[in-house]
Order: structure tokens, then sequence, then C-alpha cells
């Protein structure tokens, strides 16, 4: 069985819970009362201001129902006609004491009735009355409301100059952006609370721990486990200080939390059982009952799936009665994914669709999308793959809505949440390509290169087919349409029900009873009906027209439209291949411009794919004897399965979108026992942002800027890596010899090949040379660098951000190499250098794979632009003619053992004969864009 996304309860701290995942904090008024009293005579109310007194007293205690009697009789004696003020802190401290009882209805009617008798009061006590309305419509899923009460209550701080209270409600706003997966705009107003925190000498201990556990809630979110345990230890310490029972509780429960999602299970475990014994021990029913949904879904993952039933249905009866919709949701889709372990998938459908249907109303999109994806697991566990796809793809695009948003986060930091995402990918991707819907697969092939584009450099740009997810065929916008319907038809019915069910019993109408009544069988009927949903005639009709039309591919994404145009009008000679990588087989995806896209499966373990690369670029950088053999196996699997169909559309020119680790060795260096790849074809490698953009151009006049570092000698370290750069040799005669085939090159050699003198003339010229060492370093985006002549590095943000390559058609790495050390990822950094020139605007980068030889390279440069230089001919014409140049003529002249790249011993002796026919120096480069 395949493993089920779940959802687990995260407090969110400021005093009150709100937001699944983790205990986010709301911040309430700390004050014992709101000024209403200064208004009154005190004389004439002795018994009111007595059992007042005595409320708040029982109230420090967190003896609530004490408190509530004792205030209520504090309204019965004071006079009717008289004391609005006192009648309005009365019912104040009533709605904190419902509060404190999990009594989140109740608290907001008295909220509410003190606002209104406030309505001419202070601004300082309306502030007051609207933040916590505010945090206790979040409490129960209305974030609309929610929000419009704290935005109220900061105008109205800001207007007092309190900047505490400010903070404070800045803080629960943020926590309103949270609950619905915005995770920028939570961050954004977490920050600026804590900016305003430190600014006035009024925060207390507990402010400052708040803001601590409601970062690393967001973080946590994200993904950044370290960053979330990094904040939640803080404010351990913070709540430990300060005696704060409740805090420590939260503390333990996000902790617990934190080390499950990382599979710590013993750890979790522990701090869970301590967080539910503290809640205890307070009273705090709720925040129990939450905890307990953690642990129910940690014993699930544990195996222990009775033992997590019985813990998941001793919350959810409490999580009810106290109506905190978020947490009852987040219990639901718990119990479901039990329920699917068990393969019990009806429970499961029903207990998804609870949660689906308070995740839709509140508008929690991170939530919704991963019971979305559950579902998708559910229909096809069950063996409903079209259905499954459905619900994958609901869920895909709102993880790409989000994904969008946060491309304003400082690069590395989208990576975290990528990761957890990109398995829906992968999984509607296989499913796709499993009912030969090849078209569609693609898309999401496109989707995943960009987000792992985005893994390595941060923000990245997409294209047309990328920017709004999947496109949903017309019968799944029907199938969505259906359940939609439902959905705001059990929203609508919801709302009406709670409407009557807050009206006392004994104050309700005949009427309203009977309304009431058919309102229960209207709920319980569309219940049913979200179980029945699936299994209606309507919906089998939709999933045959699906069966039968996705065969012929439906006409027209809209998304591929341009892509298919462009292979039509490049002819038939070009062609596009995808592999994607399964964990138990390759899928070749082949498109023409003339044909329906095809797709094969070819058996192969993914363990023994990933050490055949390893093999084969070992073979390939230390140019052992055994590449050949290495690259037959390679071929056997990549090309030979589509082989039959390259012959019959007479392709000329593949366009290769390459998966993982498959970025890492050259299709080019692939043989098929008779010649390798790159004597029967031309090789563009693509990414996702370049599919669109493939038309060719009329070759403009050259215009070129060539650059080398040629002599010296730069070392400097970072972080623990260090680097010893050594000029190039055979640098400058590279760009003596492009300046002899361009005579209006221009040149900048050794110190004037620095950043001011390129980046001030670099978008002059469509053509852009740099023989210099570059690296790009795995996981450290922000670290990798391209070095300049005078010793200075231009980082990947300063070629983002600062450079413009609009006018350039061609750069040219002619030293790059990828700074794998001893680390085989899965060629992010590879995918991500296309991306970085793209996004500076250019059309094609010619980079290297390894470090390169010095001589061969100059050699192979020189081939390349002499043939680019025929009118007519394209970039990738131009490498293919250079690289049966090195093989052809087996060199021009001898070789030396000179890397271009980061200087390293050679566990060789120097052949001063050896030529260039070996694929390591003639296979590294490859052109990543437009290169046609």
């Amino acid at each position: 069985m395949s493993a089920i996304s779940h959802r687990k309860n995260c407090t969110l701290h400021q005093g009150v819970t709100a937001r699944c995942c983790i205990v986010l904090l709301l911040i309430a008024n700390i004050s014992a009362c709101i000024s209403f009293n200064n208004f009154i005579d005190a004389k004439h109310f002795d018994r009111t201001e007595s059992e007042r007194h005595a409320g708040f007293a029982a109230y420090q205690k967190q003896d609530y129902p004490a408190a509530l009697k004792h205030y209520q009789n504090a309204l019965v004696y004071l006079p009717a006609d008289n004391g609005d003020a006192l009648r309005a802190d009365l019912y104040y401290k009533l709605g904190r004491t419902y509060l404190g009882m999990q009594d989140n209805p109740a608290a907001i009617e008295s909220f509410e009735q003190a606002l209104v008798l406030q309505n001419n009061g202070s601004s300082h006590d309306r502030a007051i009355l609207h933040n916590m309305l505010g945090l206790t419509y979040q409490k129960t899923g209305n974030i609309k409301k929610s929000r419009a009460h704290l935005n109220q209550a900061i105008e109205l701080r800001i207007i007092n100059h309190d900047e505490l209270g400010e903070a404070r409600t800045l803080g629960n706003l943020a926590a309103t952006y949270l609950a619905q997966g915005r995770y920028i705009k939570a961050v954004e107003h977490y920050h600026r609370a804590q900016q305003l925190f430190a600014k006035t000498a009024h925060a207390t201990p507990n402010d400052l721990g708040n803001i601590q556990t409601n970062l690393g809630s967001v973080y946590a979110e994200m993904g950044q486990y370290d960053k979330a345990l990094t904040h939640q230890h803080q404010a351990m310490t913070i709540y430990q200080q300060a005696g704060n029972t409740a805090g420590i509780a939260s503390s333990y429960h996000n902790i617990g939390y934190i080390e499950s999602e990382q599979q710590n299970y013993a750890v979790a475990l522990d701090a869970f059982k301590q967080a539910i014994a503290l809640r205890e021990k307070i009273h705090d029913r709720f925040g129990a009952a939450e905890t307990r949904n953690n642990l129910g879904m940690l014993l699930s993952e544990m195996g222990r799936q009775e033992d997590a039933l019985n813990i998941l249905f001793q919350a959810l009866p409490v999580l009810e009665e106290l109506n905190t919709r978020i947490q009852i949701a987040a219990t639901y889709d718990s119990i479901g994914n039990v329920y699917a372990r068990k393969q019990r998938h009806t429970p499961a459908l029903e207990f998804f669709q609870k949660a689906l249907l308070i995740w839709h109303e509140t508008g929690d999109r991170e939530s919704e999308r991963i019971t979305l994806a559950n579902m998708g697991d559910l229909f096809a566990l069950s063996g409903q793959n079209t259905l499954a796809i459905v619900f994958y793809k609901l869920a895909v695009n709102i993880s790409e809505a989000i994904r969008e948003e946060l491309q304003v986060l400082p690069q590395q930091e989208q990576k975290a949440y990528l990761n957890r995402v990109q398995g829906f990918y992968r999984k509607l991707a296989d499913l796709l390509l499993q009912q030969d819907r090849v078209i569609e697969a693609q898309q999401i092939l496109d989707l995943l290169k960009i987000q792992e584009a985005a893994n390595f450099l941060g923000p990245v740009r997409g294209n047309t087919s990328t920017a709004t997810g999947i496109a949903m065929l017309s019968p799944e916008q029907q199938i969505q349409k259906q359940y939609a319907l439902l959905l705001e038809q059990s929203i609508r019915v919801g709302k009406e029900l709670a409407e009557l069910n807050n009206i006392d019993r004994s104050n309700r109408t005949a009427a309203q009873n009977e309304k009431l009544l058919q309102l229960i069988k209207q709920e319980q009927q569309l219940q049913r009906g979200f179980v029945s949903f699936i299994e209606s005639n309507e919906i089998r009709d939709l999933v045959d027209q699906l069966s039968r039309d996705v065969r012929t591919q439906m006409p027209a994404l809209e998304q591929l439209r341009p892509l298919r145009d462009n292979l039509k009008r490049l002819g038939k000679q070009v062609v596009l291949l995808y592999p994607l990588i399964m964990e138990d087989r390759l899928e070749l995806v082949l498109v023409t411009g003339f044909t329906p896209p095809l797709h094969m499966a070819v058996p192969i373990d993914h363990h023994d794919l990933n050490q055949t690369v390893l093999n084969f670029r070992t073979a390939l950088i230390e140019r052992q004897d055994t590449v050949q053999h290495f690259a037959q196996k390679l071929y056997q699997w990549l090309i030979k399965p589509v082989e039959h169909l390259l012959k019959e559309v007479n392709a000329g020119t593949i366009l290769y979108a390459p998966d993982g680790v498959l970025r890492y060795i050259p299709l080019a260096a692939l043989h098929d026992g008779q010649q390798w790849l790159i004597q029967r074809y031309q090789i563009n490698n693509i990414t996702a942002f370049s599919l669109t953009d493939l038309d060719t151009r009329p070759v403009k006049e050259a215009k070129l800027l060539a650059a080398a570092f040629t002599t010296g000698n730069y070392t400097f370290t970072i972080g623990n890596q260090s680097f010893d750069f050594k000029g190039l040799q055979y640098a400058g005669e590279e760009v003596n010899n492009l300046a002899e085939i361009y005579p209006d090159t221009i040149k900048l050699l050794d110190k004037n090949f620095n950043p001011d003198a390129v980046i001030t003339e670099i978008n002059h010229f469509n053509i852009i040379h740099f023989a210099t060492h570059a690296a790009l370093v795995p996981g450290k985006a922000y670290e990798s660098f391209i070095l300049f002549g005078n010793g200075d590095r231009v980082t990947v943000d300063q070629v983002k951000y600062e450079w413009s390559l609009t006018n350039v058609d061609l750069i040219v790495l002619s030293a790059c190499e990828t700074a794998l050390g001893a680390v085989f990822g899965q060629g992010e950094e590879i995918l991500g250098l296309g991306f970085l020139m793209e996004s500076a605007g250019a059309k094609t980068t010619l980079a290297s794979l390894w470090s390169v030889d010095d001589r061969g390279t100059q050699l192979l440069m020189n081939e390349f632009y002499k043939a680019l230089r025929q009118p007519g001919t394209t970039k990738t014409a131009a490498l293919q003619k250079a690289q049966l140049t090195m093989l052809s003529e087996s060199a021009i002249s001898p070789i030396a053992d000179s890397d271009r790249g980061v200087q390293r011993e050679v566990d060789m002796a120097p052949e001063s004969n050896q030529r260039t026919a070996h694929p390591y120096f003639w296979a590294p480069f490859i052109l990543i864009g437009n290169g046609l």
C-alpha cells in the first residue's frame, strides 16, 4: 500500500490555538479588565463589584465554571437601566471565560454584546474587543470575520499609539494567513510584531515566547524543520523561565510534531505524552484533544492502527463539543488516513470529505491540498485511477498557486516546501502515463523541472505552461464542478444550522424548530451524497467519457499548443525526448510536431540506473576504456526503445529534457555499439522555460564579448569548501582565435576582465564567452559563482537580479564545473544553470558537465565558433560539427593533462600524445535552452 499523506495539528501560540499542524498561540488581552468601570459609581454596585472580583479571582486560578457563575451573578445584580460601561466589561470577562472553557460561540456572543455596548466608548476598549473577536473567530475557522476584526483592532491601536497591543494583534493577524497557507504574509506579520515587541518595554516573557513559537510554526509548515525546532526550543526556555505551563505544553506539542515529521518517533512520542499530561493538569481539554490527534497519527505511522483510532476518537468528541472547526477537520483527516491504512475505503472517504468541507469553507488551501491528495491516494489504492487523477490535479494546482506566492522568499527558503509537495507530481505523472495520457504527463514533467530548478536556485521563472498548474479536461471539470456544488450546499446548510443552534432551545419558535429539523435531515442527505457521489451514474458517465477521450489525447491543451506548433514548424527531423525516472522503471515520452505523443515504459530499478549513471560519469571523467560499456547500457534504456520511432520520422535533432541523475551525463556520449549518438543526432538540452520558446530566428550579425582568466592564482574559502583557481593556459589563445573568427570581438583579459567592465557592456552583445572558472554548489546556490580575471566573484544572486541578458542569444562558460565532490544528487545544479541564464534573459547557455581539459576545450571552441560563423548554422549544429571534428580528426595537436575547473590531483600520468577521441574531451559541453 502506498503511503498516505497526512495532516497533524500544530499549535499556534498566543494564548489560543488555531491552525492544524502546530500549536499557534493567539494573543488575547492581558489586562484584568478593560477601562469600563472607570465610568461607574462603584458604591451603587456593591454586590455586582463583589461578584465581579470573585469571578476574576476564579478566572486567575483557571476555575472557569466558578468564574462564569460569578460573572453571570454580577450581571443579574446590575440594574437594567444603568451601567452600560460596567455591563460591557462583564460581557468582555464572560467572553474570556468562555474562551477558557473552549466555548467559542458563547465567547463570540459575549464579545459582540460588549462591543455594541461600547459603540461610543474609548477606542482603546474597542480595539481590545475587536482583537478578542478576531482571535475567537479564527478558532472557529471563520477567517474572513477574524481578519476584519483584527484589522479594525490594528487601526485603533495605531491611533492610540499602543505598540504593545498592535504587536499582539499583528501576531493574531499573521495566524489567519498561516491558516490559509499564505506563508509569506504570515512571516511578514510575525516579523513586524517581533520588531514592535522589541521596541516596547512592556512586552512580557509570554509575548516573546509566543512569537518564537509562531515563527517556528510557519517554518514547520514550510518544511524547514531545523529552523522550526530552534524557534520552539527558544520558546520553551522562555516559558520555563516565566513558569507558563500552557506555553511549555504547547512547545512539547510542537516539538513532537516536528520530530514526527522527521520520523524521530521515540522523541515525538515522549513529547506528545508530556504535552498531554501538562494540558490535562491545567484542565486544557482543547489542547489535550489537539495533541491526541497528533499522537493518533504518530501511532498510525508506527503501525499501531487500532491504538491510533482509539486516541483519535477520544479527541474528536471534545473538539466537536468545543466547536473548534479547524482542529475538527484535522482530526477528520487523521481518522481518514488511519482507515485508509486499514484499507477501509468507505469510512476513509467519508472522513476525508468531512475535512475537505471545512478546509474549503475556511480557505485553508494547504490543508485542502493535502486532503485532496489523500483522496487521490485513496482512489488509486482502490483501483479508481481516473478519479485519482482528478483529485491529484486539484492538489497539484493548489500547490502551484502556493508555490507562486513563495517566489518572493529569499533564495533557498523555497526548497523545503517544494520537497514536501513534489511527491504528488510524480504520483500524478505516473498515473497519467499508465493511462497513455502523455500530453498531460508532459505538463507535470515541466512542473517538476521548474520545481527542481527552484530547489537549487530559489525563485525561478516558469513559462505559460507552468503558471496555472495542470489543465483539467472537460469531463474532469464537470466532476470538479459537481463536487464543488456538493461542498457549497453543505457549507450553506451548515451555516444555517449554526445560526439556529446558537439560539437557546427555550427561545426558538416552532417554525425555527421545524426548520432546524429540515436542515439536519438535509445535512444527513448531503453527507450520504458525498459517500455515494463517486458511485453516481453521472460521475460514472464522466469517468467513462474520460477513458474514451484521453485515448485520442483530446485536442488542445492550451499550454502545449505553442510547443506542438513550434515542433511542427521546425520540421519532422526535430523531436522532443522526456525520460521520467520512476522507482521501478523509466518512462520515455517522445513528442513530434506531426505524430501524437508516444510513451513506453522501460523496466529498470532506479538504484541500478543511479549506479550505471555514476559508473558512466566516472569512466568519462577518468578517461577509462570501459566508457563504451556503460554508454551502450544507457543507450539500451534511453534510446533503443524509441529507436524505431526516431527512424520513422527521420529525426535529426533531439530536444532532450533529462530527469534527475540523467542530467549528470551527456546524451551525446551514448553508444549504439557502432557509433556515438552525436554521430547520428544533434542534441539540445532544454528546460521547461525554453519549451515554448523554440522558434528559430534569423541569424543576427554576431557581436561577441570574449573574456578570459589566463594568469594568476586565487585562493579562498566558502563555508567548508576551499578553492584554488589558477589561470587557464590556453584561454588567451582561445579568445584570440575568436577574435580572428569574429574581427569585431571585444576582448577582456585578466585584470580587465572584471564585473564592472562586463556588467556595463554585457547586453550590447549577442554572444558572451567566458573562459574562466565557475562553481555551482549543490544545495548552496547562493554560494555559487563565476570567477572573474581580477579575482572577483559574481554570485547566482547577482546574475539573477542584476544582470540583463535580454539581447544575448548565447552565453558560453568554457570552464564551468558542477562541484559535485562526493555528492551525487539529482542534477538540480545543472538544470539550475540553464534556468539561471534564461531568467536573466539569455536564449542559450553552453556549459560543461565536468572539469574540462584546457587544451581540448580551446580546440573544441575554435571549431564551434568556426561552424557557427557559417550562414544558417544553428548553435546545436555547430556544437555537433565541433564534436565530430574532435572525433574524426583525433585532435589537431597533442593534449596535455590540464583541467579547467577546481585544480586537483589527476590520478594518471600526463600523456603528451593523448588524442581527443575519448568523449572526455568532446562530450562535456551541453547546450541548454534554445539552440535551434
